[in-house]
């Protein structure tokens, strides 16, 4: 199940989420624009939706698959986020593990299990006869 191809989704997820939050955060904090605000939580599901359907193009279709994708990729984000806290925010690594920010990723976990569905409907069906 935790295939180098597994991380490896993982880690192009989270390279490219990480910095263009911590830009959205950034301008948000610095032009008190709420647009910034609005495009943080636009991006991050679009995102991985978009990775998560990469990658279940080629993974198992069923539901275990899913689900444990879906648990890990969130757990990793979550461990990855609270590793960077302190040196990039200057905030003890505790304060990423509240009810608030678990409470606002459900929509993270939700496109996961979307992309993963999404995948596999969208795979064309044979249209020649059986012979």
């Amino acid at each position: 199940m935790f295939t180098k191809r597994w991380f490896g989704y993982f880690v192009l997820l989270f390279i490219v989420w990480y910095p263009v939050m911590l830009l959205l955060v950034t301008m948000y904090s610095i032009l008190e624009q709420p647009i910034f605000l609005f495009a943080a939580d636009v991006f991050t599901p679009l995102w991985i939706l978009l990775v998560s359907y990469l990658y279940f193009r080629k993974a198992r279709d069923d539901w275990e698959a899913r689900f444990v994708t879906a648990v890990g990729w969130m757990v990793l984000l979550f461990v990855c986020s609270a590793a960077l806290v302190e040196p990039i925010y200057g905030y003890s690594w505790t304060t990423i593990f509240t009810w608030d920010v678990v409470n606002a990723n459900w929509v993270n976990l939700v496109a996961i299990l979307v992309g993963g569905v999404a995948a596999h409907r969208s795979t064309p069906v044979s249209t020649q006869p059986p012979t």
